[in-house]
């Protein structure tokens, strides 16, 4: 994760000590400083920020754990060597440390899928004949004898006597186009999650101690003193 860590920025340790403000940015790392007349200063990395609030840093490291800058370093204690017996062999031992780095995997969500099921209408056009009853009206020329004939296939609608005025209702039919709609399943979304795994290149900062010799006097010494440094 990218923090956004600016100069003036107030950092604290993981145990909520008040270390110092941001005075200076590097690409890994930045420099904390605390006081004026006897300045402190602590070297971290971005990897070591728990949080970042408003204009406070936390940190994971405890103040112990913390790395020392320039102006710690030149202030460091200097340990005199307790002498031996004038003459007689002796071997001081300084133990050099160095970090070393084991990477592993931390799960975290990159991304989410949603499938969403929605509702759309659409038009369907249908053809089907259909029926519709019609009027037809027809005027003919009646005799006696074949009104006598008309009568004895046809029903007479009430007694009607002559010259009676009187309404008849016919009733027309037709059909109307109706619908039963049933449901079925036309298509099916299957989402499948499967892993990838792929070689990524990654780095980080680890600290090594080495030893740097200084002469003072006349100092005797077999082989370059730079033999010392690794």
């Amino acid at each position: 994760m990218g923090w956004d860590v600016r100069e003036g920025m107030v950092v604290h340790t993981a145990d909520g000590e008040r270390l110092g403000v941001v005075v200076r940015r590097g690409d890994d790392t930045f420099v904390i400083e605390k006081g004026l007349l006897l300045p402190r200063d602590f070297i971290a990395r971005y990897e070591d920020i728990a949080e970042v609030l408003g204009d406070e840093v936390r940190l994971r490291r405890t103040r112990d754990e913390m790395i020392p800058g320039p102006w710690l370093k030149a202030r460091e204690r200097e340990a005199v060597v307790p002498l031996g017996r004038f003459g007689a062999p002796q071997e001081l031992v300084v133990e050099l440390a160095h970090e070393e780095a084991h990477p592993h995997t931390v799960i975290r969500e990159v991304g989410q899928l949603r499938i969403h099921k929605v509702v759309r209408t659409e038009m369907k056009h249908f053809s089907i004949p259909v029926r519709r009853e019609e009027l037809v009206v027809e005027r003919l020329p009646v005799t006696d004898e074949a009104h006598a004939q008309a009568l004895e296939g046809a029903p007479v609608p009430g007694a009607v006597a002559p010259f009676e005025e009187v309404s008849f209702v016919i009733p027309l039919r037709e059909e109307r186009v109706g619908f039963t709609k049933s449901t079925h399943v036309w298509q099916e979304v299957r989402v499948s999650k499967v892993a990838q795994e792929e070689l990524r290149a990654v780095r980080t900062t680890v600290r090594r101690e080495t030893a740097e010799v200084e002469e003072r006097g006349e100092v005797l010494h077999e082989g370059p003193v730079d033999g010392l440094h690794s």
